[in-house]
């Protein structure tokens, strides 16, 4: 990895937002915490360049987390985009997938492996 990251963390717990916050910060990354999928698309998708990779919940209140891969996909965003969730099907996971999302991690992922994936590329 060259330099920190920008990422941007969509997230309806607070707690679990503001330890994976805590957790990316201390790493080395700038990251900002939305509370849900239409908050982090508000914040996307007024410079689709200022994030290099969005990490997602898949069930959030308002704009679930494939919603918000699909208008970031849509969009051309050109980062990278990793779900973070307990509860991804099979049929989430290919639809994600088609739209480019390069890691489905569930929450119990070890901060460790979900920092590798962050930092990957």
């Amino acid at each position: 990895m060259a330099g920190s990251l920008r990422i941007l963390c969509a997230e309806d717990n607070a707690q679990m937002g503001e330890l994976l916050i805590h957790f990316l910060i201390s790493a080395g990354h700038v990251a900002v915490h939305a509370r849900d999928g239409l908050e982090a698309w508000a914040i996307l998708s007024r410079d689709l360049q200022a994030f290099d990779v969005l990490i997602t919940d898949h069930q959030m209140p308002g704009m679930s987390g494939l919603q918000l891969a699909q208008l970031a996909c849509e969009a051309n965003f050109a980062g990278g985009i990793i779900v973070h969730s307990a509860n991804v099907t099979t049929v989430d996971a290919t639809q994600y997938r088609t739209c480019g999302v390069r890691r489905i991690l569930p929450k119990m992922t070890s901060a460790s492996i979900l920092l590798q994936a962050v930092e990957a590329d």
